[in-house]
């Protein structure tokens, strides 16, 4: 949640940024220029203690166990009595590291992983298409006719599907929030592909165009906030269910087949 909200906050900066660039080509070496401060973070931040020890690397875990208990002013002998003289044991035998391709031997993981990747595809990607559908009305709703109405209209609806996410997965869960934005992205979609149609036609009742514009406004917003929803909760149930030791690998291809 903490990278989406980030990446929400770049996402509502990014105008004024490109404002004072006024060149693309400045504005993309700022963006670059950052992403080179990554390759610092393998000497400022030590390795997964976890990562560690699921991965059998008792000798490195050792050492960073020492090196936490020497940091925080901790009595090894007293506060982690037990763990030393067992790890101290499992130190001969080798590292053991796991290919995302034994995921495949699973029962249930590699179903629940593929079922998480059309989650996300199909959530990010029918996003853009009700973002399609909701910019085509811009001739039409004086509100749409501006670059900048556009793009923080969408981004705001992001916004507030990530804070209504935050609400609806504390009141119902992750499994009861992930199928309650799903159901609404579904009834969305069939309302946007043509509901209105068949109810005019059945019903005989006249429908001004400006009156189905805005219906269908309403339809791409609705669907737009629950589909980002939908993609979002899938990526951070793949981070929960996964492994630690194949995560790495799994983690990267659903939110990878997101965008």
């Amino acid at each position: 949640m903490v990278a989406s909200f980030v990446a929400m906050a770049g996402q509502f900066l990014m105008p004024g940024l490109a404002a004072l660039c006024r060149d693309w080509q400045v504005l993309q070496a700022l963006i670059v220029c950052p992403f080179l401060l990554m390759l610092l973070y393998w000497s400022i931040f030590p390795e997964s203690l976890r990562w560690l020890m699921a991965t059998q690397q008792f000798e490195s875990a050792k050492k960073l166990i020492l090196h936490f208990t020497q940091k925080n002013r901790m009595n090894p002998e007293s506060d982690i009595k037990g763990v030393m003289p067992e790890l101290e044991k499992e130190l001969s035998r080798r590292p053991k590291k796991v290919c995302i391709v034994k995921v495949v031997g699973t029962r249930n993981l590699w179903k629940n992983i593929v079922v998480l990747c059309v989650n996300s595809l199909t959530g990010y990607g029918i996003h853009h298409c009700f973002a399609r559908s909701m910019l085509g009305h811009e001739a039409k709703v004086p509100l749409l006719e501006n670059f900048y109405a556009d793009y923080y209209t969408a981004a705001g609806i992001a916004l507030a599907s990530c804070l209504a996410m935050c609400v609806v997965v504390r009141l119902l869960g992750r499994r009861g929030g992930l199928l309650l934005f799903m159901i609404l992205t579904a009834l969305a979609s069939l309302l946007q592909l043509g509901l209105l149609n068949q109810l005019q036609l059945k019903l005989a009742v006249g429908m001004s165009d400006s009156v189905k514009d805005k219906f269908s406004i309403t339809f791409s917003i609705v669907g737009m906030f629950a589909s980002h929803a939908v993609g979002s909760l899938s990526v951070f149930f793949c981070a929960e269910i996964t492994p630690t030791v194949i995560s790495h690998g799994v983690f990267p291809v659903v939110t990878v087949v997101a965008f």
